[in-house]
């Protein structure tokens, strides 16, 4: 019986963790789908243009270019790619 209680609760603590990877991991797909930064996935390998780069989650990795410099007309994420345990999952390009 004491047993069953641990498991229980080892249960629901991993189903915990899980949704919330899940959520940070969805968060950073929808923010991408709005063309802008992820917020999650850290850089790892950036341009000079302030954004523009991979960035790297737990399991989910972001191939970014973009606008990012003051000067640009239309500021932003312009293209990306979205890597689900290096299985492309989503990709798109801003008109």
């Amino acid at each position: 019986m004491y047993s069953i209680k641990i498991v229980k609760k080892l249960f629901l603590v991993f189903i915990f963790i899980f949704l919330l990877w899940f959520a940070a991991a969805a968060t950073d797909l929808i923010r991408l789908n709005s063309f802008e930064k992820p917020i999650f996935a850290r850089p790892t390998v950036t341009a000079d243009d302030g954004g523009s780069g991979t960035y790297e989650g737990l399991g989910w990795r972001i191939e970014l270019e973009g606008n990012f410099l003051p000067e640009d007309e239309l500021p932003g994420v312009t293209k990306y790619e979205y890597y689900l345990f290096d299985d492309l999952i989503h990709a798109a390009i801003r008109d």
